[in-house]
């Protein structure tokens, strides 16, 4: 019976396991087991160049019936690993952005959370082990996995240093260095000692209220 000849090969990420790769004889008409078998974090796709009587051309193990000389070869694919961002009040994250994003196995994807005005960046948590650096608003993580990360902001704080001249004291909130998240507003009470009164408050006063 007349020979036929498969040949076989296959793209990065995988091999044609059966029969192997190279140039294989069959007896006219039979039908010959292909294998097709991905690498660590490869996927199969498909068999692409003679097809026509591959029994499935999407399946890794399937068959090809050998009634003439075939080339074929088996595709394979990195796989996608899922990264998925959020972020807490006051910034976001707007490297990739936020939502889930796929990335080939093991690439660093470019992480960058930008906080609004008046606060600051904290730190990623989460899925932090392949984070560069935590604490940094703009770094990398590897995609090894399916990750999911946050990005936490905090409001800034603002400094309200008080002091007072003879005759009195601030009782509220004391007299020193206080801090204030941003925007809120401080109760300030200037009490006087006995024979004296309060007068009024001078220093950068613009947003003091009556």
């Amino acid at each position: 019976i007349d020979q036929r000849t498969l040949t076989t090969s296959s793209s990065a990420g995988g091999s044609v396991t059966t029969p192997g790769e190279g140039a294989y004889q069959y007896d006219h008409g039979t039908d010959a087991n292909i294998v097709a078998t991905p690498e660590a974090n490869y996927h199969f796709v498909n068999w692409t160049g003679d097809t026509a009587t591959i029994t499935d051309v999407n399946a890794a193990t399937t068959t090809i019936t050998m009634d003439g000389d075939y080339t074929i070869q088996a595709n394979f694919a990195i796989d996608q690993r899922t990264l998925t961002t959020s972020s807490t009040a006051g910034g976001s994250v707007t490297t990739p952005g936020e939502g889930a994003f796929q990335y080939d196995h093991d690439t660093n994807a470019n992480i960058v959370a930008t906080p609004e005005a008046n606060y600051h960046f904290v730190n990623w948590t989460g899925d932090t082990a392949t984070i560069a650096d935590a604490n940094s608003a703009s770094t990398t993580i590897t995609m090894d996995g399916d990750y999911t990360i946050q990005a936490n902001f905090a409001i800034d704080q603002r400094t309200l240093t008080t002091s007072s001249s003879a005759g009195g004291s601030v009782t509220t909130p004391g007299e020193g260095a206080f801090q204030y998240d941003h925007g809120t507003d401080a109760n300030i009470v200037g009490t006087p000692d006995g024979g004296y009164h309060f007068v009024n408050w001078t220093g950068r006063g613009a947003t003091a209220g009556k």
